[in-house]
């Protein structure tokens, strides 16, 4: 058989490609082990959950206590500094972390503490288990190498290294396949996936693996519209919306997609006579994402008398449902409220929510920049598929559509979530800023939404050339990380983080 010839020009994007992956996976690896355990996003919940589905342990109601050896972690592996002021500590200094201490675990202060935790409740326990219990079996891998402490409690952090570098391997993947003849463009987006400074990916916690399922299902849906797929591939492209769905709820957006893709796929046929061909395995695609959760919604209301899992968590909260008559006097149905809400959403969507000795860990020209950018990339997006008319383009138009639909479902359910509850005492949300505006809520429209930032990028840069707008997205990505590396360089100080654990 002759020699198959490589295209050098194939050969050399796969080699920007791989190094473009390993920088990715050294900066999430950097970052996750330079955050000190346990942040300001409720880390110590997700953690003990999932220490709790490495066990074995399925929650058995919708708010439960701490497990004992986790509340021991993490009394002594947390740090005071993301929720305590610098002027708290003694001269400015932080205490030396209680794993410094020789036989703390015999102390009365300590043991005071765990006490505490333990009997603390967990108001995370209902939630959806698919990360839990990836994270599960990979915190039961750590242990049977030997990780206990702090080196077990990074080892679960570590998990988001290969969700992450799958992710940006996934996002090249999504663009040979949409920008088979633009080159540049895939890169630009590889970019932009490969430095997004979302701090969800440098925490344990459900979000940081939404975005690579939520990336996966939505390439494989758009794969069964275009292509007729083989029945195994309709079956798998079910379960993998029913996985994506079973991480967060937020994720709600993928099932509109599939309803949506499944109509028009339905139309498709018809209009071809194919139908009957074709129509087991659109069945077997809707019931492979049916049943998966069926069951768990089911489980829920056997096991917590509640579908959703959240009634107990709500109450928790001290959150109200509002009545009927009351839902349309939120501020978001008037144009300041409006725009708080999106630009808020849009801040914490590009950089995250931690705090620092409770100061965000934000910059004011950074957030205007994602907010500014993000709109006018947006716009000119919109204004793209509007005008574009070259039928030869039409998936890659297509795509974008569905990109556009996901994404507005996803602002929609958070906008709804608002209008909803009466927020009474909580802090966040509150009655004050009654808005869910937390972007990692919707992490799992991560790549859609680069699809169409891109996709704006070219349209505004078409005059100066592909070369320019991929010089644009490649100052934006060192730009983006001076900014984090310039914010977070207190972090890096921190006796508490992995740099410092022995």
């Amino acid at each position: 058989m002759p020699n198959k010839k490589i295209n050098p020009q194939v050969s050399h994007e796969y080699t920007i490609v791989i190094v473009i992956c390993i920088v990715a996976a050294c900066r999430i690896f950097i970052f996750n082990a330079a955050f000190p355990l346990f942040n300001n996003v409720d880390e110590q919940m997700h953690f003990d959950l999932v220490y709790k589905y490495s066990n074995g342990q399925l929650p058995q109601a919708e708010v439960e206590n701490f497990n004992r050896e986790a509340a021991e972690l993490v009394v002594l592996y947390g740090t005071p500094e993301y929720l305590s002021k610098v002027e708290r500590f003694s001269k400015g200094a932080v205490p030396k972390p209680l794993w410094t201490y020789p036989n703390i675990h015999g102390t009365s202060k300590f043991t005071k503490a765990v006490i505490a935790w333990q009997n603390s409740e967990n108001h995370e326990t209902g939630s959806f288990p698919i990360y839990y219990i990836v994270a599960g079996v990979w915190c039961r891998i750590g242990k049977i190498l030997g990780m206990t402490g702090g080196h077990l409690l990074f080892w679960i952090r570590f998990l988001n290294v290969p969700l992450f570098t799958a992710l940006v391997w996934f996002s090249y993947k999504l663009g040979r396949t949409f920008y088979a003849d633009e080159p540049l463009q895939r890169i630009g987006l590889l970019l932009l996936v490969a430095f997004f400074p979302q701090d969800a990916f440098y925490s344990i916690n459900s979000d940081a693996i939404s975005s690579l399922l939520f990336a996966i299902s939505f390439f494989m849906l758009l794969q069964v519209y275009f292509e007729n797929k083989s029945v195994h591939y309709h079956l798998l492209t079910g379960l993998m919306v029913a996985a994506t769905l079973l991480v967060k709820i937020s994720n709600v957006a993928l099932l509109v997609l599939l309803c949506v893709l499944v109509i028009l796929k339905v139309r498709k046929l018809i209009g071809g006579k194919k139908i009957k061909e074709y129509l087991i395995p659109l069945c077997i695609l809707l019931a492979s994402a049916a049943i998966p959760i069926s069951i768990w919604l089911m489980r829920n209301y056997l096991v917590f008398g509640d579908v959703t899992g959240t009634t107990e968590k709500v109450k928790y909260l001290g959150w109200t449902v509002k009545p009927l008559s009351k839902l349309w006097d939120h501020p978001i149905f008037t144009y300041r409220g409006l725009c708080y809400f999106l630009a808020k959403l849009t801040k914490t969507f590009w950089r995250g929510e931690f705090v620092w000795h409770l100061e965000r860990i934000a910059l004011g020209c950074t957030d205007s920049f994602y907010v500014i950018s993000s709109v006018v990339f947006i716009v000119a997006c919109g204004f793209n598929v509007i005008l574009k008319k070259d039928k030869t383009d039409r998936q890659h138009r297509f795509m974008l559509v569905m990109s556009f639909l996901v994404i507005g479902v996803s602002v929609a359910f958070l906008a709804f979530l608002s209008i909803l509850y009466d927020f009474n005492g909580c802090c966040n949300p509150s009655r004050e800023q009654p808005y869910f505006v937390s972007g990692r809520l919707i992490a799992g429209v991560l790549l859609p939404f680069l699809l169409i930032y891109v996709d704006g990028l070219e349209y505004i840069f078409q005059r100066l050339g592909r070369r320019t707008a991929l010089s644009f997205i490649v100052l934006l990505t060192i730009g983006i990380t001076l900014s984090e590396l310039w914010q977070t360089a207190p972090v890096f100080l921190s006796p508490y983080n992995w740099f410092h654990l022995r």
